[in-house]
């Protein structure tokens, strides 16, 4: 078996970054609709929602997975910006020999 070369293994990465992005992509609205619902809770919302707030389970949940929320929204944001930017640069790059 031959060995996989650099360029292989940057086009392996590449896919597998671009699969993850839309995988989180669709989910992003439940990622986002939970975020917004934490910082309610952080501010009014415990108030309405005291027994939810003070659940153990919860605020240990939340504790855990709330960066990973955080960091697979900024994630998906960053990877449409550089994809647009790809795309504009290209759009550009063909609209100049054309």
């Amino acid at each position: 078996m031959a060995d996989i070369s650099a360029r292989e293994k940057l086009e392996e990465a590449n896919a597998a970054i671009s699969m993850a992005a839309m995988m989180l992509a669709s989910v992003a609205p439940t990622l986002e609709d939970f975020m917004r619902e934490s910082r309610e809770m952080e501010s009014v919302g415990t108030f309405a929602k005291l027994s939810l707030f003070m659940d153990p389970e919860h605020r240990a949940t939340e504790a855990l997975m709330k960066p990973l929320y955080e960091a697979a929204i900024s994630f998906t944001r960053t990877y449409k910006t550089q994809l647009a930017a790809a795309a504009a640069g290209a759009l550009e790059k063909g609209n100049a020999h054309g």
